[in-house]
Parts: structure tokens; sequence; C-alpha cells
């Protein structure tokens, strides 16, 4: 049985006609809400193998007459996806390590250091999470520009370091983590950096792999503060702001349009799907140990 369907109903209540009414609607609704999410990808993957009329047919069609898969062939070299996928990895990968080092060590000395005012410190995080983040933009602009970081993957690495939302999942894990242990290894000697690296890091791998992914997938699609930064050096832009741009300064075929977007999108898509497991896992652990 689905464990969702037992969280709600008992292998009891299952078995009486009421239960397995319920049983049967939840069973419905969960199945249209998969069609609600998997067939928006099926789509996009089939329009990229549809001619340019079929896309812009006014009736849905959500297969082609025939499949064209020359189209991701031709959006593969067409918008120089190898050369856009390295930038984007490597962009996510800087933004991800400065994010979660920072925000690790400032949820550490939060939670376990207890620096003076620091519940003030966390107050003041809390409250930029409650503020629109395109209000930060103009102010961002501004200070990469007069730091000469825009053209440069800095501007992004240094703006993605302090993510408020991840302190605050990573304070409460700590939190949560036994005070024994840190008060063992402080009688032994160990300094707040040692017992960082050799006690924090490892019990806290399941909600770091829980918000690296998370925080990938933002990443990749992040495309107003990329496109601002790196409008100047085309060179350097990730794929969803290359697409854009490209998009833009030429008539592309939509054809061929959807089959770049389809490929731009699969990385996060399958490492989500690959690593699913452990984030349920992690999820699970950090409620518990939070």
């Amino acid at each position: 049985m689905d464990s969702s369907v037992r969280a709600i109903l008992s292998d009891l209540e299952v078995r009486t006609p009421r239960g397995r009414l319920i049983y049967a609607l939840i069973t419905i609704a969960l199945l249209l809400l998969a069609v609600v999410v998997v067939v928006p990808f099926i789509y996009a993957f089939t329009s990229g193998l549809k001619t340019s009329r079929e896309v812009f047919s006014t009736t849905f069609q959500l297969f082609p007459a025939a499949a064209n898969w020359d189209n991701y062939g031709q959006a593969w070299d067409y918008f120089n996806l190898p050369r856009l996928f390295v930038n984007t990895t490597f962009l996510v990968i800087g933004g991800l390590l400065v994010q979660l080092s920072v925000s690790m060590l400032a949820a550490y000395s939060l939670s376990k250091l207890k620096p003076i005012g620091g519940r003030f410190l966390l107050i003041g995080f809390l409250t930029t999470l409650m503020i629109p983040g395109i209000a930060y933009i103009i102010p961002l602009y501004v200070t990469a520009a007069r730091l000469g970081l825009l053209g440069s993957y800095w501007g992004l690495w240094l703006s993605y370091g302090v993510n408020a939302f991840m302190i605050f999942i990573l304070k409460n894990f700590f939190d949560g983590l036994p005070p024994e242990i840190f008060d063992s290894a402080r009688v032994d000697g160990a300094s707040a950096l040692q017992i960082f690296a050799h006690i924090v890091l490892p019990l806290s791998r399941p909600i770091l792999i829980v918000l690296s992914i998370l925080t990938f997938v933002n990443l990749w699609k992040d495309f107003l503060w990329p496109y601002l930064v790196l409008l100047g050096n085309p060179e350097l832009q990730p794929i969803s702001v290359a697409l854009f741009v490209v998009e833009q300064r030429s008539a592309t075929p939509p054809n061929i349009q959807m089959a770049g977007y389809f490929m731009a999108m699969l990385p996060p898509l399958i490492i989500a799907i690959v690593m699913q497991r452990y984030m349920q896992r992690g999820l699970s652990l950090g409620a518990v140990k939070g």
C-alpha cells in the first residue's frame, strides 16, 4: 500500500467500504497530480521533435506526426550547448560551494558558538526572507558595478554566498545535535574549527545533500541576476541566459528553441530523480534530529 495513504488510513480502515472509497479517491487524485506534473515535460520533449508549424498549431497536439530527431542535433550545434553546459556547471558548482561554506559557518556560529547578539543576527537574516528578491536587484547591481565584478562569475558567487533560508535550516539542524558530543570534544581539547570539521560536517551529511540538490536546481534555473551580471560577457553566460540572448538576436525556429530548452533542463531533472532517495532520507533524518 502506498505510504502516503497509510499515513492517512490504517490497514484496518482500508478494509472497510468507506476506507476503500477514500483510498480510491486518494489514488485518483495522486494520478491526476502525476499527469499534471509529467505532461509538461513530455510536451517540452515532443515539441522539439515537431515542425515549426506543429509547434504553432492552435490545437493541442502532444506528439508530432513524424518525429524529427535532427532538431535536437541542430539545437546542440546552433546554441553551442557543450560550452553552455560547461559554463553553467562551473557557475553552479562555484555558487553552491560558496553558499554552503558561508551558510554552514554562520549557522554553526549561531548555534554552537553563541556570539553576542546572535539572536538579533538570526532575526535579521529571517527578516530578509520577507523581502521580495527583486527588491535586491538594483542594490546588488550597483554594488557589483562599484566593485568591478560585472562580467565575472565572482559577481554571482559572492551574491549567492548568503542565504538566510539555508542558514536557518542548518542552525535548526545543529541545535538538534546531541550537546554531549561537543562537550566531550571540548574536554579532549578540540578547537571550535576542529569540532566543526570532524564532528559537525560528518553528522550534517544528510541535510547537506538535500540543501545541495535544492541549491543546484535553484542556481541552474536562475536567469535575471546572471543576465544582468554577464550581459557584457557572452562567453561566460550560463545556459538560461544564453538561450534567451541567442533567441532574441536571431530568428530561431521554435522547434529548435524547444529542443534547446528541453536539453537545458535535463541536468537538474536527472539529478533530482537520481538523488531522490537521498533527499527523502535527509529530510527524514533532519526532521528527527531537528
